[in-house]
């Protein structure tokens, strides 16, 4: 990431700086919104009060994207974890950003299984398809990875992953 601001720039530019592949980003986007209507908006006597979280998902891939980059900018350290039951206290106490991380959705499987054995449980899949493809700018702002190894197949993803990211860097150079 270079340490220009984003402030100024299109979603799409500052996907480009980090590195999303915006074809594939595109298909991704168009989903997001049809799904997130169908599955949570439609729903009747939804709470006001949601609006925030609404709102947020409104601009997944924009508002906190933006604000990792600029606190990495700033020489901070962002770490990513996809459990929900991360400890982000411990990464605010040694002064990183904590990030959720990309998965659960079918969109990037297909990028997965190019890797991983089309056996392999959906959610690792889902989770190691999003960092190939190249769709979850989350991923792509995460300078570490804590892996929970609440079974074998995500221990493996986790290795898996590490080997990816070592090759892409190379690459890269």
């Amino acid at each position: 990431m270079s340490g220009k601001s984003t402030t100024g720039i299109s979603n799409e530019e500052f996907w480009r700086e980090l590195g999303i592949d915006i074809e594939k980003h595109d298909e991704l986007m168009k989903v997001l919104p049809v799904v997130y209507q169908s599955v949570y908006l439609s729903q009747t006597n939804r709470p006001r009060n949601i609006a925030y979280f609404d709102n947020f998902i409104a601009d997944i891939h924009g508002a906190r994207p933006r604000e990792v980059f600029e606190r990495k900018k700033n020489g901070d350290k962002v770490i990513g974890a996809f459990c929900a039951y991360f400890p982000e206290e411990i990464v605010h106490a040694a002064g990183a950003v904590p990030l959720i991380l990309c998965g659960g959705a079918d969109f990037p499987v297909a990028d997965a299984e190019k890797i991983l054995p089309r056996n392999t449980c959906p959610l690792i899949k889902s989770s190691f398809g999003f960092r190939t493809s190249r769709t979850c700018p989350y991923f792509l702002s995460a300078d570490l990875l804590v892996g929970e190894t609440t079974c074998g197949g995500k221990k493996k993803m986790y290795e898996l992953l590490n080997e990816y990211t070592q090759r892409s860097k190379a690459l890269q150079k």
